[in-house]
């Protein structure tokens, strides 16, 4: 299965390419929306294929970009408002902050991460049955951080290219070809 984005998730503060396989943020918000698929507040997006069964993964470019959070989300996870990073909420996922600070967003908190190299690409791993999701440095397939839960619902790709007023976090998160 190729990952692709869901402009129909897409917050107002996104562009999504016309392939659907990159993100950026916008320097405004473009427009609002009612609408309950999109995110209203935050500058998120799901893949387009939400998986209940299997393993999946995808490469995702991060580039050069400073601030970024990238897993998955579970199809009832709110979209509305501030989101909660954790899996509670329907969130497993790890961020960058200040080009540096690598964190897995935990029920209890946010965890440090040290992966070994810095990566410019990251394989995130989905194995619906075994109830992981792990993440690699897609460069040398180093382990950076794993999740174990129970999924119950349907579980999509989540990407946060995370808005900030520096142009060195200008770059999009870009899903490649397997």
């Amino acid at each position: 299965v190729t990952v692709t984005l869901d402009p129909s998730t897409a917050s107002p503060w996104l562009i999504v390419s016309e392939d659907l396989t990159s993100v950026t943020c916008r320097s405004i918000k473009e427009y609002s929306t009612n609408s309950p698929n999109k995110f209203d507040k935050c500058p998120c997006v799901l893949g387009s294929e939400g998986f209940s069964s299997g393993r999946h993964s995808w490469v995702v470019d991060i580039g050069k970009k400073t601030d970024w959070n990238l897993g998955v989300a579970s199809e009832s996870a709110n979209r509305k408002g501030i989101i909660v990073l954790n899996p509670d909420h329907g969130y497993w996922s790890i961020v960058l902050r200040h080009e540096d600070e690598y964190s897995a967003c935990n029920n209890e908190g946010w965890t440090a991460l040290e992966p070994k190299t810095t990566p410019k690409k990251l394989l995130v791993s989905l194995d619906y049955e075994a109830g992981k999701v792990t993440f690699y440095n897609a460069d040398d397939m180093s382990h950076i951080y794993t999740f174990i839960d129970k999924f119950t619902e349907k579980i999509f790709p989540y990407f946060n290219p995370f808005h900030n007023r520096t142009t060195k976090n200008s770059d999009p998160l870009r899903i490649c070809l397997l």
